[in-house]
């Protein structure tokens, strides 16, 4: 597990056992991991979409190097959409649905067109989750909010962690929502720990990412509790 050689087994093993994909990728903390990450797809003309967090502390996603990063992601055949962290702003759904429009033109300002609009949210559970009238708004203005669409059972291996084994949720549903985090794959297995230290962060990025891990740790620990009181 944790490696790229496994994470494309595991879409092999989807799709030969008749799962359909909606693949996605948060980009929380690299660009650097999520090139590398949509060369390995292109290699075997996987399609996925990167969602890229303007407000990440660990990267600046309109640096030149990063917007070039961006670019071939996007010359790869994948498709760019924004990762939004609801944290950023104060107000009400039509305060966040306009600065989501706002962020999103900001990427194809400088990357150019993005396809289809989407939207994914930033640590939902820890900060602020999407309510349904900013769905809804964001619906009327073409924004695609895949956590929304009841079509795909949801996967994910948020904070190096999966809430439950792919290979089972397969059999559950033919219809796959699956996000995953370029930072967590390398070609050999690393913990969470090890995937971070090697991302060689500055200080500051590694002092915030330390926090990230204690957050992570606490919910991990909270999701765990209540399944042990169901």
């Amino acid at each position: 597990m944790w490696t790229y050689d496994w994470y494309l087994d595991l879409i092999d093993y989807g799709m030969q056992h008749g799962n359909n994909f909606f693949l996605r990728h948060d980009v929380d903390i690299s660009l650097k991991k999520a090139l590398e990450m949509a060369e390995i797809e292109a290699s075997r003309q996987f399609h996925s979409v990167y969602y890229i967090l303007l407000s990440s502390p660990y990267y600046n996603a309109l640096s030149p190097e990063n917007l070039e990063r961006i670019r071939m992601i996007k010359d790869l055949g994948m498709e760019i959409g924004l990762h939004y962290d609801a944290n950023i702003k104060d107000g009400d759904a039509n305060d966040h649905k306009n600065e989501i429009c706002v962020q999103i033109g900001l990427l194809e300002h400088h990357i150019g067109t993005i396809g289809g609009h989407s939207v994914t949210f930033h640590k939902p559970v820890m900060g602020k989750d999407a309510d349904f009238e900013l769905v809804n708004l964001l619906n009327k203005e073409e924004v695609y909010v895949p956590n929304f669409d009841e079509r795909f059972k949801y996967i994910s291996d948020s904070g190096h962690n999966w809430r439950e084994d792919p290979i089972e949720a397969f059999s559950e549903s033919k219809e796959i929502h699956l996000n995953t985090h370029p930072e967590w794959y390398n070609d050999e297995e690393q913990s969470m720990k090890q995937c971070i230290y090697s991302l060689r962060l500055d200080k500051e990025a590694d002092r915030l990412m330390r926090k990230e891990v204690r957050d992570i740790n606490e919910y991990l620990r909270r999701i765990n509790n209540d399944k042990e009181m169901a």
